[in-house]
């Protein structure tokens, strides 16, 4: 047995490996002028399954697009980077539409009473005069005779201004129902001026008119003149 004719023969028919047949048609298509003609005649159909290796692969040649998607392997989460700068505010929202009313409260507690008010202003009578001329004893004004005063504390003013042609003394009081009298008020006029008068008196007053009875040592008018009576609902009476 020829044992080295054997292994000849063996050698002979043996199927060359595909890197082999790649870089033999390399080979003769570079002799032949015709190198780059290459790529397009060798292709998928032309590999044998399982012989290209990584040692065939030209480092970082390929990319990711050329690898199938579950052919890449997540790698272990990276640190966690800085904070970023803060961003500018947004822009304000618009209003919200209003909210339904809310339910009725329940009543509340009952106050306490208020104080008591002051007293006010009683009856108040008035009258007004003008042009009334005195030179005796004359009733200028009165207060009450149409409507009685009711009785009561009040506080009697009267207010105006009188003339005299020439010098004159006034003087005046006030005549109250049953006879009550009140003290003199006098006034000078320079003749041929206008002086105004402003008194008042104060008392308890019976039911009924209060008048008020002027003269003049020469005859004067009382150009216009108001008399008013208010009644106090409180008198203070002081020791003088």
């Amino acid at each position: 047995m020829n044992v080295k004719g054997t292994d000849a023969m063996e050698r002979l028919h043996r199927r060359p490996s595909v890197p082999t047949v790649i870089a033999t048609v390399a080979l003769v298509f570079a002799m032949a002028g015709v190198a780059p003609a290459a790529s397009k005649l060798i292709n998928g159909k032309n590999i044998k399954k399982g012989t290209i290796t990584g040692t065939q692969i030209k480092d970082h040649s390929v990319k990711k697009v050329d690898l199938a998607a579950d052919a890449l392997v997540a790698g272990p989460k990276g640190a966690t980077g800085a904070p970023g700068a803060k961003g500018n505010d947004g822009a304000p929202g618009s209003d919200g539409q209003d909210g339904a009313p809310g339910a009725p409260g329940a009543p509340g507690a009952k106050g306490d009473p208020g104080n008591d008010g002051t007293n006010g202003q009683g009856p108040a009578y008035f009258n007004v005069a003008s042009g009334v001329a005195v030179s005796g004893a004359t009733t200028v004004a009165s207060l009450g005779a149409s409507t009685p005063m009711t009785t009561g504390a009040y506080l009697v003013t009267a207010l105006g201004e009188v003339s005299a042609a020439a010098d004159s003394t006034i003087s005046c009081h006030l005549d109250f129902t049953l006879g009550l009298v009140s003290p003199t008020f006098t006034t000078h006029v320079t003749g041929g001026s206008h002086t105004a008068i402003a008194w008042s008196y104060g008392r308890m007053v019976p039911f009924g008119e209060a008048d008020l009875v002027c003269s003049a040592t020469s005859a004067a008018t009382f150009d216009r003149l108001t008399l008013t009576a208010i009644e106090a609902t409180t008198v203070t009476q002081l020791a003088s």
